[in-house]
């Protein structure tokens, strides 16, 4: 049976474990503000409208396409039947986003629906976002310019994570090591001293 110190060790350590955790949420939400991209708005989009036909998922997937841009937009994307075990894009692809103005932005892509059977027309538009906040929030379909391509009809590639994110994410992963270690140290230190206690 645990001893009365075995138990605090393992109580104090699940309290730092939480603690770390609780803390690493608010750090990523307080860095990441600020720095959301239309592209990633637009492609979470449009792979929640592309669930809201699956079985068992759309509920959920209706909740993350709206809190984006209404579900509605992406009505002559969608396939007029479809197969309820699966989304209804057989794939997609988003392009760099094209700013018009501080809070406004166009992001082309390309999607195949997916009916339920076949494969249906590939499909070519550019979503229109507005920005709120710090996020981005899809609000209306557009014809592609001639300007906008997506990446694998000769577009540039969507934009990335600023480098200090990146920089930041490593030097929070070996912080995460080192404390990992030096907890693991702590919790072997104080079983050996239960141990010697014990006998």
């Amino acid at each position: 049976m645990a001893s009365r110190r075995e138990r605090s060790t393992f109580a104090t350590i699940i309290v730092i474990v939480l603690v770390v955790i609780g803390g690493l949420g608010l750090l990523i939400h307080f860095v990441n503000a600020g720095h959301h991209r239309p592209e990633g708005a637009a492609e979470r989009w449009l792979a929640a409208v592309g669930d809201t036909g699956r079985r068992g998922v759309n509920r959920d997937a209706r909740d993350r396409a709206e809190r984006i841009g209404p579900v509605a937009v992406a009505t002559p994307l969608l396939p007029a039947t479809r197969d309820p075990r699966r989304s209804q894009f057989d794939d997609l692809e988003v392009g760099k986003a094209i700013r018009e103005g501080v809070g406004a932005a166009r992001v082309p892509f390309r999607l195949h629906p997916r009916p339920a059977s076949g494969s249906g027309p590939l499909k070519r538009g550019t979503l229109l976002l507005r920005r709120s906040g710090d996020t981005w929030h899809v609000v209306g379909l557009d014809a592609r310019r001639p300007d906008e391509k997506v990446r694998s009809e000769g577009g540039p590639p969507a934009s990335k994570a600023p480098i200090g994110l990146w920089i930041g994410a490593i030097c929070l992963g070996l912080v995460l090591a080192t404390g990992a270690h030096f907890l693991t140290r702590y919790a072997d230190r104080s079983a050996q001293r239960a141990m010697h206690s014990a006998t």
